[in-house]
């Protein structure tokens, strides 16, 4: 599978492809791990059970080493995002939007319940 080196997000996982950030050879145990996960990842398009466990499930990754990474490189938060462009494509991550919504309507019922309870 070809991994490709882009400047924003930490990693992708694509049906051809990967993407990682263009920093993380500077890091070789967060580079070895984070493409570990990425290449678990199905080559299924759309949303797989399999890749949902695999995003919120425990993983190999130093999420301290992870955050430190992720503040020196600001542009690496928009792997958060769940809908981005490149170029003229425009694309979505099913498992963030999943999670999104799950946290938007969380914080909506609380909202709701607390001005009636």
């Amino acid at each position: 599978m070809e991994v490709r080196y882009v400047s924003s997000g930490i990693a992708n996982r694509f049906e051809n492809h990967i993407e990682l950030n263009e920093h993380l050879p500077e890091y070789p145990e967060l580079h070895d791990a984070i493409l570990k996960h990425e290449l678990a990842h199905t080559d299924t398009p759309g949303f797989t059970k399999k890749d949902f466990l695999l995003d919120i499930g425990p993983s190999r990754v130093n999420y301290w080493k992870l955050f430190k990474f992720m503040c020196i490189y600001p542009k690496t938060f928009m792997q958060f995002l769940p809908f981005y462009k490149k170029g003229n494509t425009f694309f979505y991550d099913i498992n963030l939007c999943i999670v999104w919504g799950t946290i938007i309507t969380a914080i909506g019922l609380s909202a709701f319940f607390s001005m009636y309870l």
